[in-house]
């Protein structure tokens, strides 16, 4: 397999729709193949990509590893392969994320290549879209109680969808919600995400709401795209705490938007917080993208 390292580049919007092709072949569900966090994300983990065959292998300059490859299933030959030239340049010591459950399910025997890793902050959320919407299930339930205080207190409230009038104002709620946040390297990454996803928005695909407690009072925000297959990744949400049941109503309002859209809504991963591993499980996910990490054992 030729896999010419020298055309290793930054992902670019034009490259839009080569992902979508290869990413729909795999039918993954998972957030970190979206182009969206792929491109917002280029910047603080420095992500280029590279053509090998019909498929696209991302690296990851600032963790010295290659992503699991978009496109046809690899054979742990095949892996083994693109991850031995990556060691070979000098890129990697042989590392690789992502890597869906399903292809260890389908090929067991990879562990004599590679040291298979887990972590349980880095599966994905996977939501059901008819669920949330109409509050099926105790869990559930409970949150539309929390909706109808928030309907109680807040009688002039509205749900807008984010245009480009919008963007400002959701751009500036986003970072003040941050700011009320502890300083972490999580969030500084997140500012620079955000920032070329508001810069881009229509490009991107990307579609959102803006949640009103009142004229003039935005109380909260979602930003999603469509993963090229029943689900839609939500890449950024935020809600303001002081308003109590903004986020459930957030929530609830993001599923109604989404219904005949997409029939999952993947809210990505918890990243071993409690409290956000908390949140996400108190509205009753349907599944979990779990993803692996892979590294090369010594040949």
């Amino acid at each position: 397999m030729k896999i010419d390292l020298n055309s290793l580049r930054p992902i670019v919007l034009s490259d839009r729709r080569r992902f979508d092709v290869e990413l729909e072949k795999m039918h993954s569900q998972s957030c970190e193949c979206s182009f969206v966090n792929l491109f917002a994300y280029q910047e603080p983990y420095q992500l280029e990509f590279v053509d090998c065959g019909d498929r696209l292998v991302v690296y990851e300059r600032v963790m010295r590893t290659i992503h699991y490859p978009i496109g046809q299933w690899t054979t742990p030959d095949e892996l083994r392969e693109i991850c031995d030239a990556f060691m070979a340049a000098g890129l990697t010591d042989g590392g690789i994320y992502d890597v869906p459950e399903e292809f260890l399910d389908r090929h067991p025997e990879c562990g004599h290549d590679f040291e298979i890793e887990f972590d349980e902050g880095a599966i994905d959320y996977l939501f059901s879209v008819d669920k949330i919407a109409t509050f099926t299930g105790p869990k559930l339930r409970k949150k539309h109680n929390l909706v109808k205080q928030f309907q109680a207190n807040w009688p002039y409230a509205e749900v807008r969808r984010i245009t480009a009038g919008e963007i400002p104002i959701a751009a500036r709620l986003a970072t003040e919600l941050n700011s009320r946040l502890e300083h972490c390297e999580f969030l500084e990454e997140e500012e620079l995400a955000m920032r070329r996803a508001w810069d881009n928005f229509e490009q991107l695909g990307l579609g959102g709401i803006i949640l009103y407690a009142e004229p003039g009072y935005p109380a909260g925000l979602s930003v999603y795209s469509m993963l090229p297959s029943d689900t839609v990744d939500v890449h950024f949400e935020k809600a303001d705490h002081s308003v109590k049941g903004a986020s459930q109503t957030l929530t609830w309002q993001l599923a109604i938007a989404l219904r005949g859209k997409a029939k999952f809504m993947n809210r990505e991963q918890d990243m071993n917080e409690e409290t956000l591993r908390h949140a996400k499980r108190s509205l009753d996910p349907e599944r979990f993208f779990k993803r692996y990490f892979l590294r090369r054992l010594p040949h």
